[in-house]
């Protein structure tokens, strides 16, 4: 077991939370994450929109960072990979330099059409978009479709979710969350241009606030 920290939260057996939006398994020894919607900056850049250039370096860098300090033999993407089609070439570039760390599962997401039609492209990086992953406790897949439930905890991305800190005074903060629910986790948008969308706390669900340095389990008193 490993030294924790404040940015790591222990939300199950052998499964840390770490601030920087990612899970990891000890034992199964996988690394994942949701939602990179990678290139956002081009597709808005393309429509007009001059949002500057910064989110694929985010990304590539807390990437690179988390299989740094964790070395997980696998790095499981969960769906919407890219935002669209303008990154196409970069994401390919993204996932050459990931494969040199370890091992990748690509989980298709409602925003990645684009890129599973580049069918030449896929074959010749070696890609293989799936629709889900399965080990021996959970099933992995975008969460955008209805699924048969098989005894797996099963663990998603799409929905962004997000909750909100705030005091007597009126300071407001909103920040990514983890949903942790009986028989489904909801993982956090990794994309730093997801704001996030509040979720709505339900019986016997716990949502885990990642700030950027600490974990904290929202009360629900």
């Amino acid at each position: 077991m490993r030294v924790f920290s404040q940015s790591q939260a222990l939300i199950a057996e052998s499964v840390l939370l770490d601030s920087r939006l990612a899970l990891f398994h000890e034992q199964e020894n996988w690394l994942a994450v949701a939602d990179l919607h990678f290139g956002f900056e081009l597709s808005q850049r393309a429509a007009g929109r001059l949002v500057p250039f910064w989110g694929m370096e985010s990304i590539e860098t807390r990437l690179r960072e988390l299989l740094c300090d964790y070395r997980p033999a696998t790095l499981i993407l969960l769906g919407d990979l890219v935002h669209d089609g303008s990154a196409a070439c970069e994401f390919f570039s993204l996932i050459t330099l990931l494969r040199k760390q370890c091992d990748l599962v690509l989980l298709a997401g409602n925003h990645d059409a684009q890129i599973k039609r580049q069918t030449s492209k896929l074959k010749h990086f070696n890609i293989d978009l799936r629709d889900s992953f399965t080990t021996d406790r959970f099933e992995f897949h975008h969460g955008d479709g209805e699924r048969k439930q098989n005894g797996r905890i099963q663990i998603i991305g799409h929905f962004h979710p997000a909750g909100t800190l705030h005091d007597g005074a009126g300071l407001r903060l909103k920040f990514p969350a983890l949903v942790q629910e009986s028989g489904c986790w909801i993982l956090p948008a990794f994309s730093p241009w997801a704001a996030g969308t509040e979720w709505t706390e339900r019986e016997q669900s716990r949502i885990w606030l990642c700030t950027p340095h600490r974990i904290l389990l929202v009360d629900q008193e």
